[in-house]
């Protein structure tokens, strides 16, 4: 799968809002934010989550869907991360706090989520053009 490379990883959640946009949903999947993140105070370290909220059925649970890709700094001052290693993670409402359900990579959320990871993956698409090596 594609790698994708940003100089500019501040402005990147504003990016995958603006993409998000420009790709089609299905009924069942509500789009959230994007947020970024760094773990380290160094900044090599680059984490961008996006939020996706889905309900499967009339009587089905509302789940949230938080996909997370890691982006390390190279020796140019390039984040760089490969859509391959973005983590899935379902969580939903249990007795009054958030229990995970389940969590996988790409690959299976593509079996598992359909929908959402197909999302996920057009968006990353859609900001390789935009990313900067």
């Amino acid at each position: 799968m594609d790698t994708i490379m940003f100089r500019e990883v501040d402005s990147l959640g504003r990016y995958y809002e603006e993409a998000l946009k420009n790709v089609e949903t299905s009924k069942n999947v509500k789009t959230g934010g994007a947020l970024v993140t760094f773990p380290d105070k160094e900044r090599k370290v680059c984490e961008l989550s996006a939020t996706y909220l889905v309900k499967l059925g009339r009587f089905s649970k509302e789940q949230r869907v938080v996909v997370t890709l890691t982006f390390n700094k190279d020796a140019n001052g390039v984040y760089v991360a490969k859509i391959d290693d973005s983590v899935f993670h379902v969580v939903q409402e249990e007795k009054g706090g958030l229990k995970e359900v389940w969590s996988g990579r790409l690959a299976e959320a593509m079996d598992k989520l359909g929908d959402v990871a197909r999302i996920h993956v057009n968006v990353m698409s859609n900001l390789s053009g935009k990313s900067s090596s």
